[in-house]
């Protein structure tokens, strides 16, 4: 398939109301159970000395948990700029969980570090260097000049006259979501605790996840485009 028919495709799949409602109330779903996850990952620690490891994933649960939530809200609603700048932070959320779950970098260090040490060692751009080409300076770049950067580039997002790019960037926002939920599951047994909390509490969300993802024509046309973005099937997927 050539590109010009891959993008027609990819507009089709956009389809209408019903799928667009099903993106969404996955979206939410999903943000809940994040919030769960992490409240009980985190024990609601706010002494960052007392805290451990599953404290700090917890809390980054907890904050793509807002994330999704808002994000799916915006682009549904037509607010599509502002839904992509929350968007770009769920990719540097799933950059973190990534790290941390190949133990390239430490949850509690990231934690506990200031602001000289993250610029060092917790950037975007440092954590793409580590993930050595899977995540893209690209892709980032492409974020951040739609939804995270005054640039012209995100002009045609304005005012949600295109729908079908506010339910593109839905896809796309699931997407990164379901990923950032693979590396927590991933590395949950390296604590109890939060074992614990994503058996007990996460057990629905791959299920969710996997189940919108066989529903939705977009997702199915992502991954025949790029494999290796299909979720549950990876070798670092849980």
């Amino acid at each position: 398939m050539d590109q010009h028919d891959w993008e027609a495709n990819l507009r089709l799949g956009v389809g209408g109301p019903p799928l667009w409602r099903l993106r969404r109330a996955t979206a939410v779903a999903t943000s809940i159970d994040f919030t769960a996850v992490g409240m009980a990952m985190s024990r609601d620690a706010v002494d960052v000395c007392e805290a451990d490891a599953a404290d700090a994933v917890g809390f980054l649960l907890l904050m793509a948990g807002e994330l999704l939530s808002a994000s799916a809200r915006l682009l549904s609603v037509g607010e599509h700029y502002a839904g992509c700048a929350l968007l770009r932070q769920i990719t540097e959320i799933e950059y973190l969980t990534w790290t941390i779950k190949e133990k390239h970098r430490s949850a509690l260090d990231w934690l506990r570090s200031t602001h000289e040490e993250r610029k060092k060692m917790f950037s975007p751009a440092v954590l793409r260097r580590t993930s050595k080409g899977r995540f893209l300076d690209k892709d980032y770049r492409d974020h951040c000049e739609q939804g995270g950067h005054p640039t012209a580039r995100g002009v045609f997002l304005l005012g949600g006259r295109d729908e079908a790019a506010g339910q593109l960037f839905l896809v796309d926002l699931l997407t990164h979501s379901w990923r950032t939920w693979d590396q927590v599951a991933a590395w949950a047994p390296a604590s109890q605790r939060a074992l614990v909390a994503v058996t007990q509490k996460g057990r629905r969300v791959s299920w969710r996840l996997h189940d919108w993802g066989t529903q939705d024509p977009v997702y199915r046309l992502m991954v025949e485009r790029h494999p290796d973005t299909a979720q549950g099937s990876r070798s670092d997927s849980k």
